[in-house]
């Protein structure tokens, strides 16, 4: 996967296995034109307008972006899921440990190169298996994070709908519109890489 010398594209590439969510999301909530359709079942990236805001609207700080992963939610939860091994296939990610697991949460410190320096935060992750996983900041070197992913069968549950929404606030004076931009980067190059280790996996 492409390496970035850019804050906002290594935080939201490593906070790519952090992930909120309602089991009861369906296709249609999200894909809403042939076009998208036929893009995903192309196996293309694409953007969506919603993000985390209360009325689903977009932020100027976050971005939101789909993929199709042909293969199983449970597979595609695997590799989300397998938190510490992300370093393994994501460049940029120094590493990652679990410091925190319960039934409800996990902590997770994370590690990220940014040029020759190494950013440091804990993110809280909670799941809702197998359909979604809410992230958010809890301590570190950026003011906010939030996000999520959500897993939806299609096919007949032989592929999944991969959805990553991401919220970035790094604490220092940028405009939205770039966060937003940068976002929109590497949001689809971080689905990419989830999309090839499920397929390495199987």
């Amino acid at each position: 996967m492409k390496s970035s010398s850019s804050l906002f594209c290594l935080l939201s590439t490593f906070l790519f296995f952090s992930t909120q969510g309602n089991a009861n999301d369906k296709v249609a909530d999200w894909i809403s034109t042939e076009a998208q359709w036929k893009h995903l079942t192309d196996g293309k990236v694409i953007l969506l307008e919603k993000t985390e805001g209360k009325n689903g609207e977009k932020s100027s700080h976050g971005a939101t972006a789909a993929i199709m992963v042909p293969a199983p939610v449970k597979e595609v939860w695997g590799v989300i899921d397998d938190k510490e091994s992300a370093p393994d296939y994501i460049d940029s990610l120094v590493s990652a440990k679990v410091i925190e697991q319960t039934s409800k949460h996990s902590l997770i410190e994370q590690k990220v190169k940014v040029g020759f320096n190494k950013v440091k935060y804990v993110v809280k992750h909670v799941p809702e298996a197998p359909h979604s996983v809410n992230f958010s900041l809890h301590s570190g070197d950026v003011k906010d994070i939030r996000g999520f992913w959500k897993f939806i069968p299609v096919n007949d549950g032989k592929n999944t709908l991969l959805i990553y929404s991401l919220s970035l606030k790094p604490g220092f004076p940028v405009p939205g519109f770039v966060i937003r931009d940068s976002l929109e980067e590497s949001l689809p190059e971080a689905l990419v890489a989830v999309k090839g280790e499920v397929a390495r996996r199987s």
